[in-house]
C-alpha cells in the first residue's frame, strides 16, 4: 500500500477580517459578517443620499436639453421671419440706393423703413442658420440665461 499524501494548508501572517485559501472553487462564495445596527443606519443613508444626488443630475441635465430644445425652436421662428421679412425690406433699400437716398413719400419711409429691417433680417437669418447648424452637429452653443419674458 502506499502512503497517503501529506497535504498542508498554511496561511501565515496578520490577516484581518474573513480570508480564504481555496485550490479551487466550485460555486459562490459569500463572506457573511455581521454588522452594527448603525453602520446598517449609516450604509442606507448613504445609498439614499446617492440616489438624490444621481436623480439631481439627471433632472438638471433634462431641463438643460429641454431649455435648449426651446432656444433652436426660438431661433427656428425667428429664421423663418427673416426670410419673410427680407422680401419686403430688400426692395426699400434698393430705391433708396438707386436715387441717391433722397426719396420723399412712401418711397422713402418705405426705404427708410427697409434699411433696419434688412439688416436686422440678414444677421437674425446668419446668426439663426449658424446656431442650428453647431447644435446639429453635436457641437456646443451657448443657451442664453432665462429672462422674465422668456418662456
Amino acid at each position: 500500500m502506499s502512503e497517503p499524501q501529506r497535504v498542508r494548508n498554511e496561511l501565515s501572517g496578520t490577516v484581518n477580517g474573513n480570508a480564504i485559501q481555496a485550490g479551487a472553487i466550485h460555486g459562490d462564495v459569500v463572506f457573511w459578517a455581521p454588522t452594527s445596527p448603525e453602520s446598517e443606519e449609516l450604509q442606507r443613508r448613504l445609498e439614499q443620499r446617492q440616489r438624490r444626488i444621481l436623480d439631481a443630475e439627471d433632472a438638471q441635465a433634462a431641463e438643460i436639453e429641454r431649455r435648449c430644445e426651446q432656444y433652436l425652436k426660438r431661433l427656428r421662428w425667428g429664421r423663418r421671419a427673416a426670410v419673410i421679412m427680407l422680401p419686403f425690406a430688400i426692395p426699400g433699400v434698393v430705391m433708396l440706393s438707386a436715387h441717391g437716398w433722397i426719396l420723399s413719400g412712401w418711397q422713402g419711409r418705405w426705404g427708410l423703413f427697409g434699411l433696419p429691417v434688412c439688416a436686422l433680417g440678414l444677421y437674425s437669418l446668419a446668426f439663426s442658420t449658424w446656431v442650428i447648424k453647431r447644435a446639429e452637429a453635436g457641437k456646443p452653443i451657448k443657451i442664453p440665461p432665462r429672462t422674465p419674458w422668456s418662456r
